[in-house]
């Protein structure tokens, strides 16, 4: 027969473990929307092409869930920042787009790139 104070101190164990797993999925795994004010962003138009480079400032984060959706004439562009770990090691990205159709692209909120520059 196990005694109470016994019984109480591993609930609150659980209970640590729990909550400490769930800040560190939140830190390392899901992480949080990026803003414009945390990336550096090389943009060069090739043709019809936008070739883009998107390094992180800091240098303990890395970048992950890259989702880009045209709405309208603009390309908006959304990722998430997580903290290094071997799940996610890259605080960088790369990617070709096509011009066609867009005038304005936007990541994490910021314009970083317009047909009227």
């Amino acid at each position: 027969m196990k005694s109470k104070p016994l019984n109480i101190m591993l609930l609150l164990l659980g209970a640590a473990l729990l909550v400490t797993l769930g800040i560190l999925t939140k830190l390392f795994v899901i992480g949080e929307p990026v803003d414009g004010a945390q990336l550096h962003c090389d943009a060069s138009v090739n043709g019809s092409t936008l070739e883009l480079r998107v390094d992180t400032v800091e240098s303990a984060m890395a970048l992950r869930g890259w989702n880009l959706k045209q709405d309208g004439n603009t390309l908006q562009i959304r990722a998430r920042k997580v903290l290094v770990s071997p799940l996610f090691s890259d605080g960088s990205y790369q990617a070709s787009i096509d011009l066609e159709g867009i005038k304005t692209i936007s990541l994490g909120g910021s314009v970083i790139w317009s047909a009227e520059k």
